[in-house]
């Protein structure tokens, strides 16, 4: 069903059926359950406003998410200091202990119920 506009005179005065139904896929519904006394306020703000439920509560969550990332604080710098080199190479280091060769892994201790 192609969108159509919906003139008079020359001017565009609206949208046919169609590009109504376009704007709704494209919008999502969800249930809140919301607190009694959080419903009564953006209830009593709509009215107040003259606006909508759904216009309030997405604008609320809008400036919630907003204040959220604002919050954030960036990443701090520490400071750093050069030590110079090493008094003593690691590897030399008694400290250290050489690696010790692996030796295969020895295969699992049989129980009697595997015989």
């Amino acid at each position: 069903m192609p969108d159509r506009a919906v003139t008079l005179n020359g001017k565009v005065t609206g949208w046919t059926a169609a590009s109504g139904y376009h704007m709704l896929i494209h919008m999502k519904r969800t249930t809140l359950l919301l607190d009694p006394g959080l419903y009564a306020e953006l209830k009593r703000r709509a009215a107040a406003e003259g606006r909508t439920l759904t216009d309030i509560v997405e604008q609320t969550l809008r400036l919630g998410l907003g204040a959220a990332g604002a919050r954030r604080r960036g990443r701090i710098a520490l400071p750093s200091y050069d030590l110079g080199p090493f008094l003593v190479a690691p590897a030399e280091h008694p400290g250290f202990a050489a690696p010790v060769a692996e030796s295969p892994p020895s295969p699992p201790a049989r129980g009697p119920e595997s015989r």
